[in-house]
């Protein structure tokens, strides 16, 4: 498991590394005769796979918290209002969101780690019917012998 001091820039360059790789793919496709072909490849397969798996990954290793999913959905909005990314990818910010959340999700139920204690368990269980309605404890009536 890595150390808790590691938490902080592991996310810091995984949600740096993913902002680089939306634009990077937004201009790279502009630089293509048909960047319809790049922009599906790259916002519809690529973008949500690398988000489930960096939220899995994350969550997996240091537990699934909120801060690091409102993070990337708000560099999603950065990204998505301060460049000319809206008018090609309106979906941008509903994608991130969904996989975000869904894959941060996934990787906290298989995290080693929990955030709160589990409940204590009652000491002392009694059923309402009673003892005598469970049928491993009815008593027995025997049979007088003659």
């Amino acid at each position: 498991m890595i150390n808790e001091r590691y938490e902080l820039p592991v996310k810091l360059g995984l949600t740096l590394l993913w902002a680089g790789a939306v634009i990077g793919a937004y201009y790279l496709s502009e630089r293509f005769g048909e960047p319809l072909v790049v922009r599906f490849y790259a916002f519809m397969l690529l973008d949500p796979l690398l988000l489930l798996a960096g939220s899995f990954m994350t969550a997996r290793l240091f537990g699934s918290k909120w801060y690091y999913k409102a993070a990337v959905i708000a560099a999603a909005a950065v990204i998505y209002f301060a460049t000319p990314m809206r008018n090609v990818v309106p979906n941008l910010l509903i994608v991130t969101a969904i996989c975000v959340i869904f894959g941060g999700g996934l990787g906290g139920v298989f995290s080693a780690r929990t955030e709160d204690a589990a409940p204590e368990r009652q000491e002392h269980y009694t059923p309402i019917l009673g003892e005598e309605s469970r049928p491993n404890n009815r008593k027995k009536k025997k049979a007088k012998r003659k």
